[in-house]
């Protein structure tokens, strides 16, 4: 599977071309849905706000997820805070393919001994820091309006891995 995965990205990093439907400079806000990959009870909101740099081929993305915990007859909350980077990948018409790497923390108690939780994050105290990976299609509904679906892979391991899809407004500043 990884091998795969590593195959289409540099497949897509190849294909590095033109430019994405956002407008240079602008700042961007998205409202959208997250369903956890790893655990079917567990889904949430996603608030976003995205710069958009100047040569159109990079953003920089600042999201806060809640998340709702559906166990058994009690339902947990927590927070999730993210900060990423990504590049254009591909561009073809209205469809722009985006890959990035971040930084995310979390306010879960996460469970190192679970076989679905890796090594690769550290705590302190009540919050929890990794890295993440995403990947982000996007398509131009509009000139002000985008709908995304991205996948994002969290180093915390595979039950922290998310699927969100949504909505941006351009405010074009």
């Amino acid at each position: 599977m990884m091998k795969k995965i590593l195959a289409i990205t540099i497949f897509l990093v190849s294909l590095n071309m033109f430019s994405q439907n956002y407008e240079r400079g602008s700042v961007d806000f998205g409202l959208g849905a997250v369903i956890s990959v790893g655990l079917q009870e567990e889904a949430g909101f996603d608030i976003r706000f995205q710069y958009t740099s100047s040569s159109q081929k990079t953003t920089y993305l600042g999201e806060y997820n809640r998340f709702f915990v559906k166990e058994f007859e009690n339902t947990e909350v927590y927070n999730e805070f993210g900060l990423s980077y990504n590049i254009r990948l591909i561009h073809w018409e209205t469809l722009s393919i985006t890959g990035g790497v971040g930084y995310v923390i979390n306010d879960y108690e996460v469970l190192s001994r679970a076989e679905d939780t890796s090594d690769f994050f550290f705590s302190t105290g009540d919050i929890n820091h990794a890295g993440f990976l995403k990947f982000r299609g996007l398509y131009n509904i509009t000139t002000p309006i985008h709908i995304f679906v991205e996948l994002n892979l969290k180093s915390f391991g595979k039950r922290y891995d998310t699927v969100i899809f949504g909505l941006t407004y351009s405010l074009g500043i």
